[in-house]
């Protein structure tokens, strides 16, 4: 029996790391969320489970939300969670303990990474604000940096996992997120306030978490695609797909910009502000490593 099951899910390979990492400290089996997310029971016969994922939105991704809610038997198991995260990681790991609870299971530890921002992010002008998302860059200096902070915290998760510890769980802004949950504002305008920056135009009735999946439509591929089909290799949902050898979206989306930030010839654009920005992807993962 594996001491140890590392489920994570990971775009650009931040998430993938710390898993990685910790798998290797704690004698665990690495599992991608992705390879079982399919199953209509998830289990392990482990008694350690671990939970990693980057933080979206200020919560989870929603194929951890899937996840846990597939999951059996976890009454008698040791959890813990990691979030990666290039702001905060706000209330994600209380998040992800509710879930866990209502599957009655217990988070027993949380911890939070700071790892380089991967995402979009508003460039606040005035004028057509809700088109101005851009990629966020991350200076290599404050990315060694994080790289240098996470190998040295690594130890001290570690051995709080080892020594199945409870009690910690490392939240931020817990005051402003609360606040944002009474007032439901995710639902009420993060919802509409995110589709449109993606483009969508229509209506949808899904949950805000459940509503990123049409993100996808602010997708687009430029004249430099030359249809090598490693974005709909690399999706962790297979929501791409190749026609007429170029990318379709399928509006299952996850956001998290592996197919913008892999792309060999960076011809993967979300909204028009993205050409000519700089990619990225953990240095120490490869293309291989993901697919």
């Amino acid at each position: 029996m594996d001491k140890a099951a590392v489920y994570y899910f990971s775009g650009t390979g931040n998430s993938l790391i710390v898993a990685r990492d910790i798998a290797g400290k704690i004698n665990g089996k690495l599992i991608p969320v992705t390879s079982v997310i399919d199953n209509e029971i998830i289990k392990t016969d482990a008694d350690m489970i671990g939970i990693i994922f980057p933080v979206y939105n200020q919560g989870i991704p929603f194929i951890i939300k899937r996840l846990v809610d597939k999951m059996d038997n976890l009454d008698q198991k040791y959890i813990f969670g990691i979030c990666t995260c290039g702001g905060s990681p706000s209330l994600s790991l209380e998040y992800l303990g509710k879930l866990i609870e209502a599957k009655k299971g217990k988070l027993s530890a949380g911890f939070s990474v700071k790892m380089p921002y991967n995402y979009i992010s508003p460039t606040f002008v005035l004028k057509d604000f809700l088109k101005s998302f851009t990629l966020k860059e991350t200076s290599f200096e404050k990315q060694q940096k994080m790289f240098k902070d996470w190998e040295r915290k690594l130890e001290m998760v570690s051995q709080f996992i080892n020594a199945r510890k409870e009690g910690m769980c490392e939240t931020s802004a817990r005051l402003i997120e609360h606040s944002i949950d009474f007032l439901n504002l995710r639902e009420v305008l993060q919802k509409a306030v995110w589709l449109k920056v993606a483009g969508f135009e229509g209506h949808t009735e899904l949950p805000f978490q459940e509503s990123i999946q049409l993100m996808d439509y602010g997708f687009n591929y430029d004249d430099e695609c030359t249809g090598c089909n490693i974005c709909s290799k690399i999706c962790p949902v297979k929501n791409i797909k190749m026609v007429d050898g170029r990318p379709v979206w399928q509006h299952l989306c996850e956001q998290c910009f592996a197919c913008l930030q892999w792309c060999p010839e960076e011809a993967i654009q979300f909204g028009s502000k993205t050409s000519g920005k700089k990619r990225y992807h953990h240095p120490d993962v490869k293309l291989s490593d993901m697919v």
